[in-house]
């Protein structure tokens, strides 16, 4: 049982299919007076929205509405734009789709009178709203996800760390830079070393095909067509690999270390590609023009190509088996661009450049760690003084410029104590693979912590904005 609330309120927490049992313990375990879980799956969490969401769906639908009072022209833009579903739907329904969810959670949200919302970082619309529609109403809108040290987690919005006036301890500080700076260091997320091939393709295209048909045979049978958890598995969805997918070995240079001979270090690029789609790219990103990632990953390479740098490009490794080829098709025919086999790591391709150019994934952390050029977008790890910030897609064409340009201003020992410094400053002790094999009536030693750590760094962050509130 929760032992006696320590702070007012209640935390409304959206749940997705299969962890609805871990984040309801966590949130009894936060120490605020309530907690509530709502899921958009049937049968689902403590309340489950999908009838309510149906019979405004179909109120829209039949009016053909494109927006609402809830929901304006450029809200709607956005809002499809970086959904991974409704930008591949007719669209008539997803307009539908977006004006029912709103109504639906903003009821839901008026209702509650939460203090604070909680979800995994935002990867869908339905969490995109929640996320408009708290924030409408004055409610924070907290993100949970790992943080990059083992062991700890870290909450977030819209992929800014939420960080508190706290100064680490300096041993903390010290042991988690040296975790960061191993040679072997690979962010908590990343999978065991794999073999790679096309036995291993056929057998995750495959799955993944069956899961779908499977998915849309329950979607009838749960009487839910329009169910995100459903409709994402689908392979009509135009990111969806195909079965010629599988020649990626054909775009892969098993020789790239070969081309390294004609390039210096300073004239050399890591280019790693991010898992798409993903949270991180969709709806960390401000501007829509670098959401549009495949051709903004293009005309990048391009400029950095035609400015005299040799571009390496590696592949997620959680991406492969979902890869389509037209983004390597196109990328291959880039002057002085090589792609990696996917067994390279990503500290090996670190190893071979002084510059990397992501938008927000780790290895921009990793590079300005080792003391290289990070040319990144705003994000969690992110400031003005170690890293070359882009936050436009018209501003890839002096990039190249800018990162010839870029020096550290300070030794790198310092660099690395800085960033370690300020990540901690937004970080908590809770293992977010707990939710692995969670058993609710056996709830491991490892969830209650992270519970109750995620409860007193919530109550902190409110504490501190009712405190500037009042300024």
């Amino acid at each position: 049982m929760s032992e006696q609330p320590q702070h007012q309120g209640t935390i409304l927490i959206y749940t997705i299919h299969r962890v609805e049992p871990w984040f309801k313990y966590l949130g009894q375990q936060m120490g605020f007076e309530e907690s509530v879980t709502f899921s958009d799956i049937r049968g689902d969490a403590d309340i489950s929205i999908t009838d309510d969401f149906y019979a405004a769906y179909k109120r829209a639908y039949k009016a053909s509405a494109t927006t609402s009072s809830l929901v304006d022209q450029k809200a709607m833009t956005e809002i499809i734009a970086r959904c991974r579903l409704l930008r591949w739907l007719q669209p008539r329904r997803a307009h539908a789709m977006v004006i029912a969810m709103a109504a639906v959670i903003d009821a839901l949200v008026e209702r509650i009178s939460p203090r604070a919302v909680l979800s995994f970082p935002i990867d869908r619309y339905i969490m995109d709203i929640l996320s408009r529609r708290a924030q409408a109403r004055g409610i924070p809108y907290y993100e949970y996800t790992t943080a990059p040290f083992a062991g700890m987690s870290m909450l977030l919005h819209e992929g800014r760390l939420l960080t508190l006036d706290i100064e680490p301890d300096p041993a903390t500080v010290e042991e988690r830079r040296s975790e960061l700076t191993d040679p072997l260091f690979k962010p908590p997320y990343v999978a065991k070393k794999t073999a790679y091939g096309k036995v291993k393709f056929l057998k995750t295209f495959g799955y993944f095909k069956l899961r779908g048909r499977f998915f849309q045979v329950l979607s009838w049978l749960k009487c839910d067509p329009l169910g995100l958890h459903y409709l994402d598995a689908q392979s009509f969805l135009g990111h969806k690999p195909r079965l010629s997918d599988i020649r990626y070995d054909q775009y892969i240079d098993p020789d790239w270390v070969d081309r390294l001979v004609d390039f210096p270090p300073q004239k050399r690029i890591a280019m790693p590609l991010a898992l798409f789609p993903e949270a991180s790219i969709d709806y960390w990103v401000r501007d829509l023009g670098l959401v549009d990632y495949e051709n903004m990953l293009v005309e990048a390479a391009q400029a950095y190509s035609d400015s005299g740098f040799l571009v390496l490009v590696k592949d997620h490794p959680l991406q492969f088996g979902f890869r389509q080829l037209g983004l390597l098709k196109r990328l291959r025919k880039v002057k002085n661009l090589v792609v990696l086999p996917y067994e390279v790591s990503g500290n090996a391709l670190l190893d071979a450049v002084d510059n990397c150019f992501v938008l927000t994934g780790t290895l921009g952390l990793q590079a300005a760690m080792l003391g290289k050029t990070a040319v990144v977008t705003d994000n969690y790890y992110t400031n003005e003084h170690d890293f070359v910030i882009y936050r436009s897609r018209d501003e890839i064409p002096a990039l190249p410029r800018r990162t010839s340009a870029f020096r550290m201003k300070d030794p790198i020992s310092e660099v690395q104590t800085r960033l370690v410094h300020d990540l901690l400053k937004g970080c908590f002790d809770g293992d977010y693979s707990t939710f692995r094999n969670f058993e609710p009536d056996n709830p491991s030693s490892g969830a209650t912590e992270l519970g109750r750590n995620m409860g007193a760094h919530v109550a902190a962050l409110l504490e501190r904005e009712k405190v500037e509130a009042a300024r």
